[in-house]
């Protein structure tokens, strides 16, 4: 069972609005998302919850998000400006600790804003990742049928976006589209479009028609300043979306405080074009 030390920690980052994010393997990290307005800083809770004693590695980096939402690694020698500017105004520590299990470590983020920085967003990764076991490493290797012998160690990790916004960034969220999905998983393809220099963060709710409870939810649906509109699938239990009378209804809440709490709400339509 987690310590009261751990799950203090969690609950007291839950007040984040994002719930903690669990990689392969035993890491949790909350909260998900930092977002710091100006100069200050914030903290993040690594935990350990398995049952051996493991080290992570923490680095920045930069990623960027896609159409589909897909978050991709980006090399910092073909950063943007605005990109390696997180970098250098971003500090953290510690680099690198040790957890026994079921034990839990505060990281600590600090962010500089130069007098002369731009307003806008600026945003980086922090991604913690352990390093594999030296027992495992050091394990016998599998033999392949053509004689050479290959070792595979599995390297476990989990990347969560430290946003800094300087000065006045105007942003705002709006449903563009909606369609019944007709391949792949059954659900609802949603079209997100996003506006201005500010990434925006909420939750997707499908509603049916007469009902104050959604159908389906999902949380912590982000679109980054790089992208104008994202596409997300929302999955639908099919029983639920054969017992549905009438037309249903998508909704879009921003949970980002500096959002406002803004909603956008568009009708299903049946078929998604594809």
């Amino acid at each position: 069972m987690l310590g009261r030390m751990m799950m203090a920690a969690l609950v007291a980052l839950g007040a984040f609005g994002a719930a903690p994010a669990r990689a392969q393997g035993d890491l949790l990290v909350a909260p998900t998302r930092l977002v710091v307005n100006g100069t200050g800083g914030g903290e993040v809770v690594v935990s350990n919850t398995g049952d051996r004693t493991t080290t992570y590695r923490i680095s920045l980096v930069l990623r960027r998000m896609d159409a589909n939402g897909q978050i991709r690694a980006v090399d910092e020698a073909e950063a943007k400006p605005s990109e390696a500017i997180a970098l250098e105004i971003m500090n953290y520590a510690p680099r690198k600790i040790t957890l026994a299990p079921q034990q839990a470590q505060t990281v600590r983020i600090g962010v500089r804003v130069p007098p002369t920085l731009a307003p806008g967003e600026y945003r980086a990764h922090l991604l913690f990742r352990a390093v594999p076991d030296a027992a495992a490493a050091d394990a016998a290797p599998t033999p392949a049928a053509d004689g050479m012998s290959i070792a595979l160690t599995p390297i476990y990790g989990v990347a969560i976006p430290v946003i800094v916004r300087v000065g006045e960034v105007p942003g705002e969220a709006r449903l563009v589209g909606a369609q019944v999905a007709t391949a792949g998983a059954p659900g609802i393809q949603v079209d997100l479009a996003r506006s201005g220099n500010r990434s925006v963060y909420g939750t997707i709710d499908v509603m049916a028609p007469g009902s104050k409870a959604p159908i389906a939810t999902v949380k912590g649906i982000a679109a980054y300043p790089e992208i104008t509109q994202r596409s997300v699938l929302v999955p639908v239990d099919p029983a639920k979306l054969a017992a549905v009378r009438g037309p249903l209804t998508v909704r879009f809440t921003e949970t980002d405080p500096a959002g406002k709490g803004g909603v956008s709400e568009v009708p299903v339509r049946a078929t998604a074009a594809r």
